[in-house]
């Protein structure tokens, strides 16, 4: 008889535990060549102080003098066996032809010796790394091809000759980048080599230009140190889930598997992506890595198993006749991994019963109101003043360009000047602009009522506008939330929080989520990481040519010139990562992960389960996790239609009285 589902569930999920102990055994033997690396770091480093400085300091000026003869000659001997070990040891032919050219000048820094000594280190560590990595992951997909192979054939009753796996056949899967990103595992190692060697030269550059303790150098390169052996980590674990899937849908189309099942690990670890996937079947046809198969998030510990439908009973409907000799093989439950390996992966099959040679494997909206145009004319007033007009404008253009916006959303923001309850009260009301985005209120102490209100919203400004655009909206949206409290002279109980029905929902917290939503997070979460590295190694070559300037002359100015640029570039920095980051996948999915986040109280925040939210120490106030949802929503509804269609799906109530909460504060503004 077919195998029950939960004999596939055992012997895969056995297989995963396998798959991913070679995973760990690899990154452990990773960590002990990190340690090994930046033991000899701070070795160099503190020698290197030693050696050139007096009371454990030195200047520019002492950095830059040229080594003597004799310290240049003690030098170019290590060069020659760092040359020796690379050509040997088959490390970065780059690496190998820098300390060439090394070797053939004739002066040479104390910094840049310092440098060359710190590089060896990283490119020797690196290429240990990489062989490291190379070694297990050939290991994981062809144990587990194999593997799989066995289990299937074993659970059926039934095997027959497949193709075997070859070493060019092995070199060419490894080889093939699989990400987003279009990078293979090497690829990846050389990059996070690059980076780290860049920034290792920044610090120890930086240290020296500012004149700061040599234990400062070194207790900012084990952190850089740590950073990357956390990267080596997530890399390890997700290339080695990769693998291992990879190697089983390989094997599942050699035997002709036509379904699949997800089997996540469930245990008090368990990603709700993986919750959510568990016990889900697809056709061969629909595998695609990150949203029907596994890895699906770094450190995926899901496997699949081959499904079938129970109609398939029958040993004779199980069974798969080998295209070249025609001939199948009964496979007993006892047959040992040894066993089926010497017959069906060598090919002795002597004592084997053929079985029937004619067998086979089996397996089996709404239309939306056309929203009205959003006119600068329905704004309060300091929203049309002279210093605010043009950002209102650009607003205003910006959403009326937009389709599928909801119209009750529209009529709502339509009406802000309606609501206003401020500056007609006369409480002072000013518009800023900044990074901390809010809307912020003061009361006086003796009587508790509003004292002036402040709203920080970002300038529109850039050639994509969709993060700036969804961050005013929410913050407007908090605006008219405040507009409508129940006490215009008070600061508390907004619109919002005063419907007891709203408030409800947000009674207790949820920590479920679509499988839709998780996968658009999922894929959120890796394209901001892209965008992220991307970033940070453009400002990072920045860095390096000031840092360089300073070394080599080049550089007008003073040491207060250095520090002011570098921080110029350091916020430089962080302003366009915050800009790329808010408008990936066409932005406002930070809004809607921050909604999740609110639902959960902010435990999916702080589990890293979402890139954006407040956090569970915020969201300990039932008050601000109402808040932020309706405002977070009402941008949505005009920006992103299509999100809100996601957590209609998933969160029909919620989204009922989220309508409901905007269609009555459009009745208090006179519009319904």
């Amino acid at each position: 008889m077919m195998k029950s589902s939960e004999y596939w569930q055992k012997r895969f999920e056995l297989l995963e535990q396998a798959a991913h102990q070679q995973g760990v055994q690899c990154y452990a033997d990773i960590e002990k060549q990190y340690r090994q690396a930046q033991k000899t770091l701070e070795g160099q480093i503190a020698a290197w102080y030693q050696r050139f400085a007096y009371n454990n300091g030195i200047t520019l000026a002492d950095a830059k003098r040229m080594l003597t003869a004799k310290e240049l000659a003690e030098l170019k001997w290590d060069i020659q066996d760092y040359i020796r070990y690379g050509e040997e040891n088959a490390i970065n032919g780059t690496w190998v032809k820098q300390l060439e050219n090394a070797s053939a000048r004739f002066h040479i820094s104390r910094l840049e010796a310092l440098k060359l000594q710190t590089q060896q280190s990283i490119e020797v560590m690196f290429g240990n790394q990489l062989d490291s990595i190379d070694s297990t992951m050939r290991d994981v997909y062809k144990s587990g091809y194999y593997r799989t192979a066995y289990e299937i054939q074993k659970g059926v009753g039934v095997g027959w000759d497949f193709s075997t796996l070859d070493d060019k056949q092995i070199s060419k899967v490894i080889s093939k980048p699989w990400a987003v990103d279009g990078k293979n595992f090497s690829e990846r190692i050389w990059g996070n080599r690059k980076k780290l060697v860049n920034e290792l030269n920044n610090t120890l550059t930086q240290n020296i230009i500012l004149g700061k303790d040599p234990q400062k150098a070194i207790d900012e390169i084990a952190r850089k140190m740590n950073t990357s052996k956390t990267n080596a980590g997530r890399l390890v674990m997700t290339e080695e889930a990769f693998f291992s899937s990879a190697a089983q849908k390989d094997c599942f189309d050699e035997l002709d598997v036509e379904q699949f099942e997800i089997v996540a690990t469930l245990d008090s670890h368990t990603s709700d992506i993986c919750r959510g996937m568990d016990g889900k079947h697809f056709p061969m046809s629909e595998w695609k890595v990150g949203v029907t198969a596994p890895p699906f998030h770094v450190h995926c510990r899901s496997t699949t198993v081959p499904y079938f439908d129970d109609e398939f009973d029958a040993v004779d409907e199980r069974a798969a006749r080998d295209e070249e000799t025609g001939k199948t093989y009964f496979v007993p439950g006892n047959m040992t991994y040894k066993e089926w390996d010497k017959a069906f992966v060598q090919g002795d099959k002597s004592g084997l019963q053929e079985a029937s040679s004619d067998d086979t494997i089996k397996a089996k909206e709404e239309v939306k109101q056309v929203a009205e145009e959003l006119k600068i004319d329905n704004f309060p007033d300091a929203f049309k003043a002279k210093g605010e007009l043009k950002n209102t404008q650009a607003l205003v253009d910006y959403i009326n360009g937009l389709e599928g916006a909801d119209a009750n959303v529209v009529a709502l923001y339509n009406s802000m000047a309606k609501l206003e309850t401020i500056e007609n009260n006369g409480i002072p009301f000013k518009i800023s602009h900044g990074k901390n985005h809010a809307v912020s209120t003061s009361t006086y102490t003796l009587t508790g009522n509003l004292a002036d209100v402040k709203l920080t919203i970002p300038k529109l400004q850039g050639e994509n506008l969709a993060g700036q655009v969804n961050t005013t909206l929410h913050e407007e949206m908090h605006l008219m939330d405040l507009y409508g409290r129940k006490d215009p002279s008070k600061s508390g109980n907004w619109f919002s929080t005063s419907r007891t029905a709203l408030m409800d929902v947000f009674k207790s917290t949820s920590d479920s989520i679509s499988d839709e939503v998780a996968d658009l997070f999922a894929e959120h979460k890796k394209e901001y990481r892209r965008v992220r590295d991307e970033v940070n190694a453009k400002y990072q070559n920045l860095i390096s040519e000031l840092n360089n300037s300073v070394m080599d002359k080049t550089f007008q100015g003073s040491l207060a010139d250095y520090k002011k640029q570098y921080n110029k570039l350091v916020s430089a920095m962080n302003d366009e990562r915050d800009y790329m980051a808010r408008n990936i996948m066409g932005g406002g999915i930070g809004n809607l992960e921050d909604i999740y986040d609110a639902l959960s109280g902010g435990v999916f925040r702080d589990k890293g389960t979402v890139m954006y939210g407040h956090g569970s120490s915020y969201y300990r106030s039932q008050e601000s996790r109402v808040h932020e949802t309706i405002a977070n929503y009402a941008a949505l509804s005009i920006t992103r239609p299509d999100l809100i269609e996601l957590l209609k799906a998933d969160k029909p109530d919620l989204v009922a009285e989220l309508d409901a909460t905007i269609i009555e504060l459009l009745k208090k503004a006179g519009e319904e």
